[in-house]
């Protein structure tokens, strides 16, 4: 008798358990639940539309001439803005649709009415990859969609084929595949 007495104890004790973990649980994830959602609705405040996977194509005359690319967009319509986190934009030839350049960014500010763009980047550099092999590395770069050209005042750093290159501002004109360092210019060639 005393067995089924402690049994009946032990079999109490596990259900009473198990309901209160059971609780537990179920109260933890409403409290997640409710605090990602406010978090959400905290981040797209005055924003006309959060964007997760947000994908941009400039096109002329059929053919496409770059797109950008975010994990996250906010867009404000009448100021004309997105705002990207995590950016990659691709940027296309013209006559062979091949592609001539990959940037990625932390961050992002595009005017959807001009197609012009800023990239920054703060804990790692803005990245502008060419098709040859070549890469920048900056803080900051703009695009000017009319004139179809990079510029940025910052530091750069150009790496490829063994040869570093440091300078102080960059100005590029894509459809022209000619790229200038401002000033304070110094190369190295590294052997392998």
């Amino acid at each position: 008798m005393q067995f089924y007495g402690t049994r009946a104890v032990l079999t109490l004790l596990v259900l009473g358990m198990t309901v209160f973990i059971g609780i537990r649980v179920v109260n933890h994830m409403q409290t997640r639940s409710q605090e990602t959602t406010l978090i959400t609705l905290d981040e797209q405040q005055g924003a006309d539309a959060w964007i997760q996977g947000f994908n941009y194509r400039q096109t002329r005359s059929g053919s496409t001439r770059w797109v950008v690319n975010a994990d996250q967009a906010k867009v404000f319509d009448k100021e004309h803005v997105a705002k990207l986190e995590s950016v990659q934009v691709h940027l296309f030839d013209g006559e062979f649709q091949k592609e001539q350049l990959k940037i990625t960014s932390e961050k992002g500010v595009m005017n959807t009415s001009s197609n012009d763009f800023e990239l920054v980047s703060k804990n790692e550099k803005t990245v502008m990859t060419f098709e040859s092999g070549y890469q920048v590395f900056s803080d900051k770069l703009t695009w000017n969609e009319e004139a179809r050209q990079i510029h940025t005042p910052d530091q750069v750093l150009i790496k490829g084929d063994g040869l570093t290159i440091t300078g102080t501002g960059l100005e590029g004109d894509v459809d022209k595949h000619e790229f200038h360092l401002l000033k304070n210019v110094r190369a190295e060639l590294v052997s392998p």
